[in-house]
């Protein structure tokens, strides 16, 4: 039946309008629709809205200036909601860069009525956000109350305090239809206040409020509707000493609180003291030093270079070739290719010991011949160019070994790395916690931050530079090592001519090793004449001269040690060494407290 009515109403259509009309009219039809289904969607979704009936504020200052703070918020709730979003600003700028913090403690949420509500206090941005639940928030008016407790929030000046609150807040994106605040002072400043308010937009200077000064009490109420992102803010005049400032200690321990990038440097300094006390701190040697005339038994250069500065310096390295000449396993050539302008200078190594005869080398020794002689018994500086570097971190690691192997080392430089490391983990990781969690925000100050961060990088590289621990037989060697550069750095001229003929060029490489060539060569300037037999000069050592010869192992060594750490552009692995007053302004949005809030 239902069928046979629409095919009739079909042929009725098409025979009173025609074909062409019949199409207009379905057109206009699913067109009016459209246009239903969307007007009644749309009904519901402006249905819903809240708005702000009342703002009304309780304020107790006490005479330490803490402040007890009690908001009542009415809201008018039209469609379904289920609570609100309250945001305090707590942070502010400080002078110098640094940050101004308000603590804030909530006391509690309630509906008005004493009835507890449940809430959420999180610290995002330097804003305290509130996010209280209200239930059955549909369609009706709710209460809400907050209460806080807030300090540091009163403004001290030379001449008079200042209590500067923005009440509502200037963030709510809602009118606000009535606003009031009562606050209450202590009683010495009965007869001695003075106020002012503004409402209005941020950076209002609008007056649409009134205020009554009661004798240590004030109130405040507006005479108009606050518009959209406008709030009401207070000023009030103490004068000076009705008061009490918060002491030296309190002061100190707000900036603190404000500031925690402070605490950075004291941290750095507990951690790292705490870990070289434990692990990297040298045991008495029980001894001084005094004058050596030769260096410890059994101690290369470059182990005694590295036992004083607890590092591996480039010129213990290169020292390692010098005493290996000195030994006879090596002949030093320096060669001088003259150009019309310039001159290149390269030196040609020759090992004079087979390899069958290394048995008495030490590990870092043999290595270094191994890979100064891998291509042949005779070759130049220039050509170990971006090869050697590769060897570097083996013999690091033999010098090191070796060292520990000796009992000079309980924890040797290589391995304090990972105590140090260890070291920024435990100063880092809680901190971030405390970030993490709100508990504190580092970032508050970030030039603040930045300052503390690169005095903490100081104080960390201090320890880290001491982070070993000796052995007693390591802190005495080391004390003997500092004996014997004493004596290469103020030597006795009677005593040298009593010592053999090869003395200056068999502790050159230890002299090398300590950086104290110059004074070694300068005291047998006159004494020396002959040229050691494993180095040959381009001038054939005409006239030698110890500090001209000093001279040129200090060059040599310096070009050494380029050649030695140089690497491919490609190479990723490195070169292994580590090497006012109260005058009637302020605006709508200034002061202390304010923010917003919005519903959800």
């Amino acid at each position: 039946m239902l069928v046979r009515a629409r095919s009739s109403i079909k042929t009725v259509l098409a025979t009173s309008l025609g074909r062409s009309n019949l199409r207009l009219f379905h057109m206009a039809a699913r067109f009016l629709a459209i246009i239903s289904c969307v007007a009644a969607l749309a009904v519901p979704l402006a249905a819903k809205s809240w708005r702000v009936a009342e703002f009304q504020d309780n304020i107790t200052v006490q005479e330490d200036g803490s402040t007890t703070v009690s908001e009542r918020i009415t809201l008018v709730f039209i469609g379904e909601w289920h609570g609100i979003h309250r945001f305090i600003p707590v942070e502010y700028p400080g002078p110098r860069g640094t940050n101004y913090t308000l603590f804030l403690q909530v006391s509690g949420v309630s509906d008005g009525n004493g009835n507890k509500l449940k809430y959420d206090s999180s610290i995002s941005r330097g804003f305290r956000d509130l996010k209280i639940y209200i239930p059955d928030a549909v369609d009706t008016t709710r209460t809400v109350e907050i209460d806080y407790i807030v300090k540091n929030g009163i403004r001290y000046f030379d001449d008079h305090d200042e209590f500067y609150w923005n009440v509502t807040g200037n963030d709510w994106p809602v009118p606000i239809d009535h606003a009031l605040a009562t606050v209450r002072l202590p009683d010495n400043t009965a007869g001695s206040l003075r106020a002012q308010a503004f409402t209005g937009v941020y950076g209002s200077t609008e007056r649409e409020v009134t205020s009554t000064i009661n004798g240590s009490q004030i109130e405040f109420e507006t005479t108009n509707p606050l518009p959209m992102r406008g709030g009401m803010t207070i000023d009030i005049y103490v004068p000076k000493g009705l008061l009490r400032e918060p002491g030296e200690l309190t002061s100190l321990g707000w900036f603190v609180g404000s500031n925690p990038a402070v605490f950075l440097p004291l941290w750095t300094v507990v951690v790292m003291f705490t870990l070289w006390w434990y692990k990297g701190r040298d045991p008495d040697p029980g001894i001084s030093v005094a004058p050596m005339y030769e260096p410890p038994a059994g101690m290369t250069p470059a182990e005694t270079g590295t036992l004083v500065e607890d590092t591996i310096h480039p010129r213990d390295i290169t020292s390692t070739l010098v005493d290996l000449a000195v030994r006879g396993y090596v002949k030093i050539e320096e060669t001088v290719d003259r150009g019309l302008v310039f001159h290149h200078k390269d030196y040609i190594f020759h090992l004079l010991i087979p390899r069958s005869d290394w048995k008495g080398l030490a590990p870092h020794e043999r290595v270094m011949l191994e890979n100064v002689f891998g291509r042949g018994d005779e070759i130049r500086l220039s050509s170990l160019k971006n090869s050697f570097y590769t060897s570097i971190p083996i013999i690091r690691q033999d010098i090191m070994s070796a060292l520990k192997t000796k009992g000079m080392y309980l924890l040797d430089p290589e391995s304090a790395n990972a105590y140090n490391l260890l070291g920024i983990g435990i100063i880092i990781a809680p901190l971030a916690l405390a970030q993490y969690f709100g508990w504190a925000n580092f970032f508050s100050s970030i030039p603040l931050l930045l300052a503390c961060g690169a005095i903490s990088a100081i104080i960390w590289w201090l320890f880290a530079r001491v982070m070993t621990a000796k052995t007693l037989k390591g802190a005495r060697t080391r004390i003997a090592v500092l004996g014997f550069q004493e004596f290469m750095t103020r030597v006795d001229a009677d005593r040298l001519k009593r010592m053999p003929p090869d003395t200056f060029e068999k502790y050159l490489p230890y002299a090398m090793a300590l950086g104290v060539e110059h004074n070694w060569a300068q005291a047998f300037a006159g004494i020396v004449r002959n040229p050691p037999q494993w180095y040959v000069s381009p001038n054939g050592m005409t006239g030698f001269n110890p500090i001209f010869f000093s001279s040129s192992m200090h060059s040599m060594a310096a070009d050494m040690n380029q050649v030695f750490v140089s690497a491919p552009r490609a190479s990723s692995s490195g070169s292994g060494w580590s090497g006012g007053g109260f005058s009637g302004g302020g605006f709508s949005g200034g002061g202390f407290g304010g923010g917003g809030g919005s519903a959800f």
